[in-house]
């Protein structure tokens, strides 16, 4: 995939009539880390206008200048307490106080009225955009990151993202249907190869369909794949607003048993039953999606033979549509946003998941019948 992706990046900036370019191989996660603690990545080398350069030796706006061509930020950007925009309130500090049964999405317009595109462009709440990414389906993918999130789980490593604020009240995070789409022609020629496309993540998209359909349906107009990565919040009448224009669906389970689930993601049992049902959802009704699982990996915690072995069931359970469980090993690049944002990180004195380990872990499911795949971090 990775060299599918790099032929795609080149071929689309040669197609853009690019004479040269620097290609850095780095994660997301490394890059910002790096930018935040330089002195931890003394030998971090990347190349800037021809030239190598030691990335800690730059200034911090250099490193910034380095950041935003990787990725376009909102007007909230990553890593800020959003208390600096005071007139910008939660609509809910805490996750259990918002209705989460079966109950309207907050600020999404409920009507089942379509208005004219050309007069009204719907509007969501987008805390960033990420022009280049690959690790979030396939081929290169231009990935949004929605703000608000109806869970607080332990390991989130984006709690930037978590506050659920009404766009039409902060206009900060507003950001229309069409300027998103607006963004996907700017770099088509880069998203429309090997399956590329929109990937909406979050926070929790499925917290603002209405959105999210429209630029689906706008990004299957142009050709392009979409993608969903959700923690299954909703119910039936929201997944159909937007499944019917998804082409994958990336759907992360916080645990099998119950009352672990609801240790990790901060929210009730019943509500952690959703995500299995908009599983079987799809299983039932859009036999055309293609879904994985996402399974976070955290020491005696969901490594266990019973948590896995009932992963493994259930994910069989998921067929046609299942395509593999993707095991991301627990990791601690988040740790430093609850600092800047003064809240207690609450994994504290949790090690890294051990890379052998989680090669250990996907051999398992593997031998249970259930392919599963290693994500790169």
């Amino acid at each position: 995939e990775r060299p599918k992706n790099l032929v795609s990046l080149l071929d689309g900036y040669f197609g853009k009539m690019g004479h040269h370019i620097n290609i850095n191989v780095l994660n997301r996660e490394l890059l910002e880390d790096a930018h935040l603690h330089p002195d931890k990545y003394p030998d971090l080398t990347i190349r800037v206008s021809g030239y190598a350069v030691r990335f800690n030796q730059l200034t911090p706006e250099q490193r910034e200048e380095v950041l935003k061509r990787t990725m376009h930020g909102s007007a909230i950007a990553s890593n800020s307490h959003l208390s600096s925009i005071p007139h910008c309130e939660c609509f809910a500090d805490n996750p259990t106080s918002v209705d989460l049964a079966l109950s309207p999405t907050l600020f999404d317009d409920e009507s089942d009225v379509e208005e004219d595109p050309e007069v009204a462009p719907v509007i969501g709440s987008v805390h960033s955009l990420e022009t280049f990414s690959s690790n979030d389906g396939p081929g290169i993918r231009c990935l949004v990151f929605l703000q608000g999130c109806s869970k607080r789980c332990k390991f989130c490593s984006n709690p930037e993202t978590q506050c659920i604020i009404d766009p039409f009240k902060c206009p900060e995070v507003a950001m229309s249907d069409r300027d998103v789409v607006g963004v996907l022609k700017k770099y088509e020629h880069f998203l429309s190869p090997n399956d590329g496309g929109v990937t909406f993540s979050g926070g929790e998209p499925l917290l603002q369909p209405t959105f999210v359909k429209s630029v689906f349906e706008k990004a299957k107009d142009m050709g392009l794949t979409t993608c969903l990565d959700t923690s299954g919040h909703g119910n039936p009448r929201i997944w159909s607003k937007v499944l019917p224009q998804t082409d994958y669906v990336m759907l992360c389970i916080k645990g099998m048993d119950l009352k672990l689930a609801s240790f990790i993601s901060g929210v009730s049992e019943e509500n952690n039953k959703r995500a299995r049902e908009l599983a079987k959802y799809i299983r039932d009704n859009y036999k055309n999606i293609k879904l994985s699982l996402r399974w976070v990996l955290m020491k005696d915690t969901t490594d266990t033979d019973k948590e896995l072995k009932a992963l493994a069931s259930f994910a069989k359970e998921l067929s046609p549509v299942f395509t593999h469980v993707e095991l991301l090993p627990y990791h601690v690049l988040g740790k430093e946003k609850y600092e800047m944002m003064n809240l207690e990180y609450p994994l504290e004195g949790m090690e890294p998941y051990d890379y052998q380990d989680a090669v250990e872990v996907k051999e398992k499911l593997e031998s249970m019948g259930v392919q599963a795949i290693l994500a790169d971090h």
